[in-house]
């Protein structure tokens, strides 16, 4: 167990936590309550698109819809510093992952880049991390316990002047991302000495919308060089398609 959990786990204890899911007293996320998200994720997690869907964007695989409890532990992780549930969460999005993987099994022996979508530089300083990072950093650790070749690589930053998306609608969130993403100069290059070969880059984020954050980080890393194979979100919200397997 990591610092931070053991933490987050004495905190709880002199406290008194509660159950992200089901507010029961005890921990942030209950046994019970984490064996059946797991559960229905694994029979939930599939292909989906936004409504309408931006011209472009690659398939998109998420564990379910933006509600309930995967909302409420999504917005405790990313909005007031539950960091324990990065595991739990983390799960998911490796689900997820694996799903936009699947087409390719068995996975090459080069590695698969798991790239997170970066956060607003205003958002990581006042919450104290990427929330996005930490989840995609997550994903990679549970895909690797299950000895797929996948390395986490925080290769996107943000440009200046990205608004908040919350409360946008579908153009003007298109509008804000337009050339919002770069790739770090810095961190391709130390990824291509320590990986020379790579088999193609998953973008990964929390949750998708409107597939505008999707493809722009998918345009970033395309101009560069890098095959996009796909994406993967840990949840999708209501404005979308099932897309056929």
């Amino acid at each position: 167990m990591d610092p931070t959990s053991l933490l987050d786990g004495a905190r709880d204890l002199l406290l008194g936590g509660r159950c992200t899911a089901c507010d029961r007293p005890g921990a942030t996320l209950c046994a019970g309550c984490r064996e059946e998200m797991e559960r229905t994720a694994a029979l939930t997690c599939a292909p989906t698109l936004p409504h309408p869907c931006p011209p472009g964007l690659l398939p998109v695989w998420s564990c379910g819809a933006y509600a309930g409890a995967v909302r409420a532990l999504l917005l405790a992780h990313k909005e007031r510093g539950r960091q324990e549930l990065a595991r739990p969460l983390g799960s998911l999005l490796a689900q997820s992952v694996a799903g936009a993987l699947a087409p390719r099994a068995p996975l090459p022996l080069a590695p698969v880049l798991l790239v997170p979508v970066p956060s607003r530089p205003a958002a990581v300083r006042a919450r104290g991390r990427d929330a996005g990072r930490a989840l995609t950093r997550a994903a990679t650790r549970e895909l690797r316990r299950q000895e797929a070749a996948v390395r986490h690589a925080p290769l996107l930053a943000t440009r200046p002047g990205v608004a908040d998306q919350a409360g946008l609608g579908v153009e003007d969130r298109a509008a804000n991302l337009q050339g919002a993403f770069r790739v770090r100069a810095g961190a391709l290059r130390r990824l291509a000495a320590r990986e020379p070969l790579v088999a193609g880059v998953v973008v990964c984020d929390d949750v998708v919308t409107t597939g505008a954050t999707l493809l722009e980080a998918q345009r970033a890393l395309s101009a560069v060089g890098l095959r996009v194979l796909g994406h993967a979100t840990v949840a999708a919200t209501t404005r979308r398609s099932r897309r056929p397997t």
